[in-house]
């Protein structure tokens, strides 16, 4: 975890002073700062994995436009996003969480502790760092409209949590940091409107979509299919063990709220 903690600064560190190096060769450069309520769910690839709900997140963090043209910039920064992720409800049950560290043994103990209509609402927590293309219109009165596309984000996990939910029983913020990805890709685009306040500053707000482009968890688990040639009545039988291969992904809806310098 410290390892990750320190790669992500010494990222950050670079994109200062890159940021800097441009500044010395008179190229424009707008720091800003945001507040950005978003939206997330998640979806599976697997038919008997059942997305069942999303999440209410925020993102706080910093922006970095760097001008290569008038009204032509590359964007980038650094964030903290919390709460990304919702919710799956596991068809089958299994043993789908077998690296992460419970608080009760008997979720992780037999072929199936998570019984048939497991939920598992999952709370993720990354560092992300976006990396852009931005185009604004000109200034008409205070007011000038803007696009960022394509605007890719390298996210790293912080953290990640659990609610695991059945019929007879309820666990809630579970650490399942080890069954995660902790690198994350998104793609994603957005628009939104700057209103000036004074000569260099602006309000901004603007609504982005983000898709992720890589499996959030790592498929460490298994699934516990009944063995049809066996008494379904008896708990001794034994299961048919299948592998989860399923590609699980991340999609945000954000409302960026902020100011810039």
């Amino acid at each position: 975890m410290k390892r990750i903690v320190a790669k992500i600064l010494c990222t950050g560190l670079v994109i200062v002073c890159a940021s800097l190096a441009l500044i010395g060769q008179d190229r424009a450069l707008r720091i800003g700062f945001q507040t950005s309520p978003l939206i997330s769910w998640i979806g599976n690839n697997d038919n008997l994995i059942v997305k069942n709900g999303g999440n209410f997140g925020i993102k706080l963090g910093s922006t970095v436009d760097i001008y290569f043209k008038d009204n032509y910039s590359f964007t980038t920064g650094i964030n903290l996003a919390f709460h990304e992720g919702g919710e799956f409800q596991y068809d089958i049950g299994g043993n789908y969480l077998p690296e992460s560290e419970l608080s009760d043994p008997l979720l992780q103990a037999g072929d199936k502790p998570l019984p048939d209509g497991t939920r598992i609402r999952y709370s993720l927590q990354y560092v992300e760092i976006p990396l852009g293309l931005k185009i604004r219109s000109k200034e008409m009165g205070y007011v000038r409209y803007f696009v960022e596309a394509p605007v890719f984000h390298f996210d790293f996990l912080t953290r990640g949590r659990a609610n695991i939910e059945t019929d007879v029983m309820k666990y809630n913020h579970e650490n399942i940091y080890k069954d995660l990805s902790v690198v994350n890709i998104f793609w994603g685009f957005g628009a939104g409107i700057e209103y000036s306040i004074s000569e260099n500053n602006a309000l901004v707000a603007g609504l982005y979509y983000q898709n992720g482009l890589l499996d959030f968890t790592r498929d460490n688990g298994e699934r516990a299919i009944a063995n049809p040639n066996e008494d379904p009545n008896d708990p001794n039988d034994n299961y048919l063990k299948q592998k989860d291969d399923s590609r699980a992904v991340v999609n945000n809806l954000v409302l960026r709220l902020g100011i810039i310098f």
